[in-house]
């Protein structure tokens, strides 16, 4: 029998450390409050003309994350090795937690006085976790929506593809599914195939989100899920027209 511990969150397998997760996530609302506000946890606006106020503002916001970020590593890990058992797959455990490492990371590169966002880095994060996304959506989907599981399914294999990067990446893109990558970039000419595959999954992750909202898709997407993808969609798109490419 599993050893569980269970505190006012949940249920966390045992070698789970509960009092740091539940401190972590009494906060996190505190912290999202204060990012939006830009101000730290000591109360005092931050001037972003100083840097010794930014560094200061990121450190009070990313210190209080981590232990959220070991919580989701923690979790996967018991979901994966069977001393948890939900109804989470292993691989959106480790989503959220690159996700969240990535969002860390970004804080702590503006705190350097790095604002700049860098083209192959934008793509890569975001060509995988526009992959993941879609095999998330695939699963999601009833079994009777034929149609969209294999847009999903198809989508997916265009962004694994473009992971490669550079030229290689959108040949490689080409060959596992012309039919998607050349659709998007009629949609979308103006574009390189990264950005157009970008601009084409917002389209469709903005119709599902509607209609998962308008119940016109037969699925078990919660509303809130499907609109927070499409808003990552939406980064993606926004932070790919403002990178920079390698000189």
């Amino acid at each position: 029998m599993v050893d569980l511990v269970k505190n006012r969150h949940g249920l966390l397998p045992g070698g789970v450390r509960s009092g740091g997760i539940t401190g972590a996530l009494v906060r996190i609302g505190q912290v999202d409050e204060r990012v939006g506000l830009a101000v730290p946890v000591t109360g005092t606006p931050v001037d972003v003309d100083r840097p010794q106020h930014l560094k200061t503002f990121v450190r009070d916001v990313v210190e209080p994350i981590k232990p959220f970020i070991e919580y989701k590593a923690a979790m996967g890990d018991a979901q994966q090795s069977g001393r948890l058992r939900s109804l989470v797959w292993p691989l959106f455990f480790d989503h959220t937690r690159r996700e969240a490492e990535r969002w860390t990371r970004r804080l702590e590169q503006l705190a350097g006085g790095e604002s700049e966002y860098d083209y192959a880095e934008v793509a890569e994060f975001w060509d995988a976790i526009m992959d993941e996304h879609a095999r998330f959506v695939a699963h999601l989907l009833d079994p009777d929506e034929r149609e969209l599981i294999d847009t999903a399914r198809r989508t997916g294999n265009v962004f694994r593809s473009l992971g490669a990067g550079g030229p290689a990446g959108a040949v490689s893109a080409l060959v596992a599914e012309p039919a998607t990558v050349a659709g998007a970039l009629v949609q979308h000419p103006e574009t390189s195939a990264v950005l157009s595959a970008a601009e084409t999954i917002l389209d469709f992750k903005t119709k599902a989100a509607r209609n998962v909202e308008a119940a016109r898709i037969k699925s078990i997407i919660d509303p809130r899920l499907a609109d927070h993808v499409r808003r990552e969609a939406l980064k993606f798109v926004d932070e790919l027209r403002r990178a920079v490419r390698a000189r």
